[in-house]
């Protein structure tokens, strides 16, 4: 075996192996709760695609242009990119992780509750139309209604993925491994966390939240100990904080904001519900 080939094998085996730790983190983070008694905005629904666990609701009379256009400036704003393509997907009635539950009932199953329509945090949904790294997937966006904030973005596979039967859809994926990484070239730790926080500093005013001395950041690496692991996660959460008696949150109970960059200094995950919890 020559020197050219066994470097080929170690980049390949290097490339699986963070393909894989990236899948495992992704769902992870970003894993969306089980709401039972889960709203939809607007009952017109002309189709519904399902990406990866997650369900977009795509309705026969979008938002006026102008909604629409704020919302995508958000987005522009927030991802430092100007000319970002983005598709409108639909809408929901709180983003993926997050709502507020009453009359929360435990059974062998899980649970069943409520959705108490004064907690509802309606979205708009889009989807960038450029795959990220040439790897077949795109982000997804998810920005409120009433404030255009950006409250969560999340890797998904597009809908030309998920077409066909499972078979199809399961070798379309694996050609998806043989495009690019969010991992590589690694980059350091100072680096990436510079890349997490220029992500916040364009959105100040909904992510003061971490100006407070009273809340500090938790760093939560993928790999503990690794020089450099292949996701590395800010978590803020506001553990004073408490719901009305007899409302339970799902995931979380109290306000939480959270970014997670590759150790290529890619964006995975965001969220940020702190002012979801605020009065509507």
């Amino acid at each position: 075996m020559t020197k050219n080939q066994k470097i080929a094998i170690w980049v390949g085996a290097i490339a699986v192996i963070t393909l894989v730790a990236c899948g495992v983190w992704i769902a992870s983070a970003s894993k969306t709760p089980n709401k039972v008694a889960n709203k939809t905005v607007n009952a017109d629904v002309e189709s519904t695609t399902t990406l990866g666990d997650r369900k977009t609701i795509v309705n026969q009379n979008p938002p006026a242009e102008a909604e629409l256009a704020k919302a995508e400036q958000a987005i522009r704003t927030f991802m430092g990119e100007p000319n970002l393509d983005l598709v409108y997907k639909g809408q929901n009635n709180h983003p993926d992780n997050f709502a507020v539950l009453s009359n929360v009932k435990q059974n062998e199953g899980g649970f069943t509750a409520d959705n108490p329509e004064e907690w509802d945090r309606s979205v708009y949904i889009f989807e960038q139309k450029d795959y990220i790294n040439d790897r077949c997937e795109v982000y997804r966006y998810q920005v409120t209604q009433k404030t255009n904030q950006v409250v969560e973005i999340g890797i998904v596979y597009p809908e030309e993925i998920q077409q066909g039967n499972p078979t199809e859809q399961q070798e379309r994926k694996k050609q998806c491994s043989n495009y690019g990484s969010l991992e590589i070239p690694l980059k350091t730790k100072a680096e990436i966390e510079q890349v997490a926080f220029a992500y916040l500093g364009r959105d100040p005013e909904h992510t003061k939240f971490t100006l407070r001395s009273d809340i500090q950041p938790e760093y939560i690496p993928s790999k503990p100990g690794a020089v450099n692991p292949a996701m590395n996660e800010w978590k803020w959460e506001d553990k004073n904080y408490k719901l009305p008696e007899g409302l339970m949150g799902d995931p979380s109970s109290y306000p939480t904001m959270r970014i997670i960059i590759s150790s290529g200094g890619k964006l995975v995950y965001y969220l940020n519900t702190t002012d979801l919890f605020e009065k509507n």
